[in-house]
C-alpha cells in the first residue's frame, strides 16, 4: 500500500472513531430500590418509570412498570432526555415518587449508566379522623391580636363565632406601593404549653406521608414572626421558604403546674400573607390538620374529615 493510500485509510478510520463524529445515545437505564423506613428492602412493590422526551413543542413521557424481587430491586431501561420520574407503591404502604436528572451524555447513553434510586415506602399504621383544611382568610383589622379556632373554623369574638383562639394572628404592615412596602405577621398561642415548631421538608417529592406520625413532645415556640418585605431595586425578601412545614400544639391543658396533654396538628407548607396594597387588612393562607383525640399522632385518614365535605379549593390529602 503506498503512503497516499495509507494515509486515507487512516483519516478515514480516524473520523469514524472520532468521539465529536459519534451520535449521542438517548439510551438510559436505572434500577430502583425499594425499602422501608428501617431500610429493609420491600419484595412486591409496583414500580414504575417514566422516561421524558422532547417532541418539538414539549415534552411527553414512556412509562415502564414492573415488580420488585427478593431484593427490593426493579432495572428499566428507555430512551429520554435526561430526566425521569419514578415511584412505587405496595398495599399497606403510603405510595413515593421521585424525580432524578442524568449528570452527562455520552454515545452510549446517559451518565451514569444504571444509578440505584432509592425510593422509601412508609407504613400505613394508624390513620384517624382530624379537622383538616385549606383555609385563607382576610384578618379583620391590623395591629391588632385575633384570635381563630381551628374547629369552628372562624375567627373569635367580636370577630367571628370560634370559642377557642387557637392560633392568635397579628400584622403590621407599612405600604406605599407595590414596589416599596414592609409587613409582618406574628403567631401566637393562648395557653401555657402551646407552641409551634418548623419542620423542613420537600412537599413535591418522596412519601404520601409527610412530616412525622407522631408530634415531637418538646421544642415548640410560643411565638412565631413572617416577613415579606420589598424596597426599590430590589427583590422581594421574605423569611420563610417552599419547604417550611409546621408541627403545632393547641389547647393545651396543665395538672398541678405541669402540662398534662394538648391537642396537635400540622401545617403543610409555607404559611402565606399577602394582599400588600390593601392597607386594611392581611390575607393569610394554609392547610392544616388537627387531630383532636388528645394523643401525638399526625397520621390523617382521608375518609374521615371531621369537617365533613368540603369545596374542592379547601380539600386536603393524606399529607
Amino acid at each position: 500500500m503506498n503512503k497516499f493510500l495509507g494515509c486515507l485509510l487512516f483519516l478515514s478510520i480516524s473520523t469514524v472513531f472520532a468521539p465529536e463524529a459519534l451520535a449521542l445515545s438517548d439510551a438510559s437505564k436505572a434500577t430502583i430500590l425499594v425499602v422501608d423506613e428501617e431500610g429493609a428492602p420491600i419484595e412486591g412493590a409496583i414500580v414504575g418509570m417514566g422516561f421524558e422526551k422532547n417532541t418539538g413543542w414539549g415534552t411527553d413521557a414512556t412509562g415502564k412498570r414492573g415488580v420488585t424481587g427478593v431484593d427490593g430491586r426493579f432495572v428499566a431501561e428507555g430512551n429520554c432526555n435526561g430526566h425521569i420520574t419514578y415511584g412505587a407503591d405496595k398495599e399497606g404502604y403510603y405510595n413515593s415518587h421521585y424525580e432524578y436528572d442524568f449528570k452527562d451524555k455520552g454515545p452510549l447513553g446517559w451518565k451514569p449508566w444504571n444509578p440505584e434510586l432509592k425510593v422509601i415506602l412508609r407504613k400505613i399504621q394508624n390513620p384517624v379522623p382530624m379537622y383538616a383544611r385549606k383555609v385563607k382568610i382576610d384578618l379583620p383589622v391590623l395591629g391588632e391580636e385575633v384570635g381563630y379556632d381551628l374547629i369552628a373554623y372562624d375567627f373569635t369574638p367580636p370577630y367571628g363565632r370560634g370559642t377557642q383562639a387557637d392560633l392568635v394572628f397579628k400584622a403590621d404592615k407599612k405600604v406605599e406601593n407595590k414596589k416599596k412596602y414592609d409587613s409582618n405577621l406574628v403567631i401566637s398561642f393562648s395557653n401555657k404549653y402551646d407552641g409551634i415548631k418548623l419542620i423542613k421538608e420537600d412537599l413535591q417529592y418522596g412519601s404520601e406521608l409527610k412530616l412525622p406520625r407522631i408530634a415531637p413532645f418538646e421544642g415548640y415556640f410560643a411565638k412565631w414572626s413572617l416577613s415579606k418585605s420589598r424596597y426599590p431595586n430590589e427583590g422581594v425578601k421574605v423569611n420563610f421558604a417552599q419547604d417550611d412545614n409546621y408541627v403545632f400544639r393547641v389547647r393545651s391543658e396543665e395538672k398541678d403546674g405541669k402540662f398534662e396533654r394538648a391537642m396537635y396538628g400540622k401545617i403543610l407548607g409555607p404559611i402565606s400573607f399577602g394582599n400588600i396594597t390593601r392597607r386594611d387588612t392581611a390575607t393569610i393562607a394554609f392547610k392544616y390538620y388537627l387531630n383532636p383525640d388528645y394523643t401525638r399522632n399526625l397520621e390523617f385518614d382521608p375518609e374521615r374529615n371531621l369537617f365533613g365535605p368540603l369545596p374542592p379549593l379547601e380539600q386536603v390529602g393524606i399529607q
